[in-house]
């Protein structure tokens, strides 16, 4: 195999519990894979232990160990993969991991505008004045904190938005494509597909995923004699409940609420669907989205070219459509636009599979980075 007898592991420096959804996503996937194509890899958290964490698969250390260039050459690693969102503060584990001679890796799960406010508000001068300090300040402490990689993922916009910024120039050659890691069992299986259309999301969030909008995009759509039929999956909330029961009743027969399923289910629907749904108002690198595309489905966006420059991306390869405006009516526009480029032929699920797996898939992006 690609990186038999490596030991590459992979360090979240935060203690989220490591439990089975823990490694379906995130330095959990990017862990399995690593061992998929034969590297010794587990996952590094701080302590504390949880009760459902798979302890054979976890180390876990005090957090100021994780600092210690003297322990991580302890651990004899080739490469570590580490998720700091690039955090100044996280910069003490990064010069620990690069001191003890480990290949390092940090992935940005951003849009790329770090201080980029998602619900701007009035703010006083002297707020401002103080921003106007500490802004350049941080990011000056962070391109510091993300030289140390020899590898820094995340999508091509978001690289590109990076160099572009003060201080962060000369980052640009440490930039490999990989917008969030998707497991290379998302994959399209050849099956016709549905005139379905899907959405996902955590839907009480109401403020980032913006449940009313999605509510106001499918009214807006099926009032214009949509054909195709909506899943929504997710937590199912008390409003979008009662929105559905007063839905026209051939509108509520083509929208159904399914609710939560596991992960690895989702195989099913993004295979089956046409079109996945992102209302949300920003998002780094929405996962469900890259999952979907990578089983063949294209895209329809929200406008936010900024606050959702991942997803606007995705939309590209023929791969999806956004919408012209940050509107329900414009959004049901560009969903009915993409429905009528999968049926005029303009949409290939082979295709859209084939552009976007080398770029998702964690095996492949481990394998062109450490092998």
């Amino acid at each position: 195999m690609a990186l038999e007898g490596k030991r590459i592991f992979t360090c979240t420096p935060v203690a989220f519990h490591g439990d089975a959804r823990f490694f379906t996503r995130d330095t959990g996937l990017i862990c399995m894979n690593l061992r998929r194509l034969g590297a010794e890899s587990k996952a590094i958290m701080p302590l504390p232990f949880h009760d459902d964490d798979l302890r054979d698969d976890l180390v876990r250390v005090p957090l100021e160990q994780l600092k210690s260039a003297a322990w991580w050459k302890t651990l004899q690693l080739d490469g570590v993969v580490l998720y700091s969102w690039g955090a100044p503060r996280y910069t003490a584990i990064a010069r620990a991991i690069k001191s003890a001679g480990i290949k390092l890796v940090i992935h940005l799960d951003t849009n790329g505008d770090f201080f980029l406010d998602a619900a701007p508000r009035k703010r006083s001068l002297a707020t401002r004045l103080k921003e106007a300090v500490t802004h350049p300040l941080i990011d000056i402490l962070r391109a510091r904190h993300l030289m140390y990689a020899d590898v820094i993922t995340c999508a091509d916009p978001v690289a590109q938005a990076i160099v572009r910024k003060p201080f962060y120039g000369k980052l640009g050659g440490k930039f490999a494509t990989m917008a969030c890691p998707v497991s290379p069992t998302m994959a399209y299986d050849g099956r016709p597909k549905q005139d379905r259309i899907i959405a996902i999301g955590r839907w009480d969030d109401v403020h980032q995923k913006r449940p009313e909008m999605l509510m106001q995009t499918l009214a807006a759509l099926y009032a214009r004699g949509c054909t195709a039929v909506t899943d929504i999956y997710g937590n199912i909330t008390d409003d979008l409940r009662a929105w559905h029961a007063h839905l026209p009743a051939e509108s509520q027969a083509k929208i159904n609420l399914v609710g939560l399923v596991p992960n690895h289910k989702l195989y099913e629907v993004y295979n089956a669907a046409k079109i996945i749904v992102c209302t949300s108002l920003y998002e780094g690198s929405h996962n469900v989205s890259a999952e979907a595309l990578c089983c063949g489905c294209s895209v329809v966006s929200a406008h936010q070219p900024v606050l959702l420059r991942d997803v606007v991306w995705y939309t590209t390869q023929d791969s999806g459509t956004v919408a012209a405006e940050d509107t329900p009516d414009s959004l049901a526009a560009a969903v009915l636009a993409e429905l009528g480029h999968w049926d005029s032929g303009h949409r290939n699920p082979h295709s859209i599979a084939a552009a976007w797996q080398p770029l998702f898939h964690a095996d492949k992006v481990m394998e062109r980075i450490f092998g």
